[in-house]
C-alpha cells in the first residue's frame, strides 16, 4: 500500500518511475501499471545471474526518472490474501547487486499520543517511509526520535485511510483501479512526503553499468515474425520477454484468438502467454476458425509456445466447474482449472527430449502456475511419436514444434533459451519410429537423404 501510494504520489507529479517486484511471476492484478503507466518489471536472485540482474535494471531503469525495486529484509511470506507472487521477495542480494539504498516501510500502528514507542527499524535501512500513521499530530515526533535514535531522514508517511486501504486490497484482481483511488492514493503520499530527502537517497548510489552481452551479438540481422496472443482472455507477458525477441529480429504483431478467423501472415511463431481463458471459455471455443488455423500452423511444421492459461485452451478440453469446454485440440491433455488453487511456486524441470527450445537434458527455472490441473493421454488415432511430455512431472508438453507449460519463464533471464525463439526448428521433437529410421537407411542406401531436419515446406 505504501509503495503504491508513492508510485502514484511521483507519478502524479510529472515523474517517469518504473517499478520492479522481486519475484518474477506473473500475476493476473498490475495495479502497478495503472498507477505508473508503465509495465511492471521483475528482479529476480533466484532466477537472474548478477550480470542478467544488472542488465536487465539498467536498460529498464535507462528512460526513467527513478526506480523503485520492492522487497523485504525479512523471510518472504505470502501473507493473508496467499496470493504469493504479488508479495514482496528477498530484496537483500538484489540490493547487494545493484548496490542500492534502501527505504525501509516501518508500520506505526498503535501509537498515540498516550501511548508511543519507536517501532523497530532495519539495521540496513538508509531512509524510512513512515506507514498506518494512526495520527498525523504525531509525525514531527516521530521523525525526531528517528532521526536522534538511528540517524535516518524520513521521506514521508502514510495515514492508515481504513477506507482505502480496504478499497485497493479488496479490488478484484481482474479490475481496474478507479481513477478516484488513484488519486486518493497520491495524496496519501504526497500530503506528507519529503520529496527532497527521496531525492537526495535515490542520488546516494551510482547508476549500475550493464553487463556486456554477448551471447545475442550480430542475430539481430535475422528477421522473423512471431504472432502473440493479446485480448481478454490472454495477455501474461514479461515486458523483457517482448523487448529480448525484438533484439533478436523479431517482428512482433498482435493477435486476438477471441475475435480474429486467422493468424496473421507469415508468422513462424505464434506466442500464447497466459491469462483468464476461464472467463472466456465459449467464446474462444466457438471460434472454429482461429482453432483450425492454430492446428494448420502446427502441421505446416511451424511453433507455438505456450504457458499458463495459453497452455490450457491448447489442450484438448478445458474442464471448468465441471462442465467441459473444447479446447484448441493441439497438446495432448484435458486442463481443469483448479478451485482453490495453489500459490505459483519456484520450480526446476530438465527437458526430456530434443526440442527447438534446447537439446535433452536443458534446465530451466521458472514459476509454476497452480491455477490448472493437465490430465495427459493419447485418444484414439493419435500418434505417440507425434506427442510427449517434455517433464517428468506432467506440466510441460508437445506436439510436433508446439510446446506448452505451466510454467512462467523469464525469457530475459534464459538467453539460451530465448535464442532458441529466432533459431531453426532443428532439432526435431518427433522422436523417430523404427519403420523411420528402416525407411530412413533404404534413402541413404539409394543415394539422398529423406532430410528429415529440413526447414519444413507449406505445401
Amino acid at each position: 500500500m505504501a509503495c503504491l501510494a508513492m508510485l502514484a504520489g511521483l507519478t502524479q507529479l510529472g515523474r517517469r518511475v518504473q517499478h520492479f517486484r522481486t519475484r518474477a511471476c506473473l500475476t493476473a492484478r498490475e495495479s502497478v501499471g495503472q498507477v505508473t503507466g508503465l509495465p511492471g518489471r521483475h528482479l529476480d536472485s533466484w532466477l537472474m545471474p548478477q550480470p542478467v540482474c544488472r542488465r536487465l535494471f539498467a536498460r529498464a531503469a535507462a528512460g526513467v526518472e527513478l526506480s523503485v525495486i520492492e522487497g523485504t529484509l525479512g523471510t518472504p511470506v505470502a501473507g493473508a490474501s496467499g496470493r504469493w507472487c504479488e508479495h514482496p521477495g528477498d530484496l537483500r542480494p538484489i540490493a547487494e547487486t545493484l548496490d542500492l539504498p534502501i527505504l525501509a516501510v516501518v508500520s506505526c500502528r498503535g501509537n498515540d499520543s498516550g501511548s508511543f514507542h519507536l517501532p523497530a527499524i532495519p539495521e540496513q535501512a538508509d531512509a524510512v517511509l513512515l506507514d498506518e500513521v494512526d495520527d498525523p499530530a504525531l509525525l514531527p515526533r516521530f521523525r525526531r526520535m528517528i532521526h536522534l535514535a538511528v540517524g535516518l531522514p524520513v521521506v514521508g508517511a502514510i495515514e492508515t485511510l481504513p477506507g482505502l486501504r480496504t478499497a485497493v486490497e479488496n479490488q478484484p484482481a481482474d479490475r481496474m483501479l478507479s481513477a478516484d483511488m488513484i488519486d486518493d492514493l497520491a495524496g496519501a503520499f504526497l500530503k506528507h512526503a519529503n520529496l527532497a530527502a527521496l531525492d537526495e537517497l535515490a542520488r546516494r548510489r551510482p547508476f549500475p553499468a550493464p553487463a556486456v552481452r554477448r551471447d545475442l551479438a550480430g542475430r539481430g540481422r535475422r528477421r522473423f515474425r512471431v504472432a502473440y496472443a493479446q485480448d481478454e482472455a490472454f495477455g501474461g507477458y514479461f515486458p523483457d520477454t517482448i523487448e529480448s525477441l525484438e533484439a533478436l529480429g523479431a517482428d512482433l504483431v498482435e493477435f486476438s484468438p477471441l475475435r480474429d478467423g486467422a493468424l496473421p501472415e507469415g508468422v513462424g511463431l505464434v506466442m500464447i502467454g497466459c491469462g483468464l481463458p476461464d472467463n472466456h471459455a465459449e467464446e474462444l471455443a466457438s471460434n472454429h476458425s482461429m482453432i483450425a488455423a492454430l492446428g494448420e500452423h502446427v502441421c505446416r511444421g511451424r511453433r507455438i509456445y505456450s504457458e499458463g492459461g495459453g497452455t490450457a485452451y491448447l489442450g484438448r478440453r478445458m474442464i471448468i466447474n465441471g462442465r467441459r469446454y473444447p479446447g484448441a485440440g493441439i497438446l495432448p491433455f484435458d486442463a481443469e482449472l483448479v478451485d482453490a488453487p495453489p500459490p505459483p511456486a519456484p520450480v526446476t524441470r530438465q527437458l526430456l527430449h530434443d526440442s527447438w527450445l534446447g537439446p535433452k537434458g536443458t534446465v530451466v527455472r521458472g514459476y509454476k502456475s497452480g491455477r490448472w490441473r493437465l490430465i495427459a493421454g493419447l485418444e484414439r488415432f493419435e500418434c505417440p511419436a507425434c506427442f510427449g511430455a517434455l517433464s517428468a512431472e506432467g506440466d510441460w508438453f508437445f506436439h510436433h514444434h508446439a510446446v506448452g507449460s505451466l510454467l512462467h519463464l523469464h525469457l530475459g533471464a534464459l538467453p539460451e533459451v530465448v535464442a532458441a525463439f529466432a533459431g531453426p526448428h532443428r532439432p526435431s521433437l518427433k522422436r523417430p519410429t523404427a519403420r523411420g529410421l528402416a525407411d530412413r537407411d533404404a534413402d541413404r542406401n539409394r543415394g539422398f537423404d529423406r532430410g528429415d531436419d529440413r526447414e519444413p515446406s507449406d505445401s
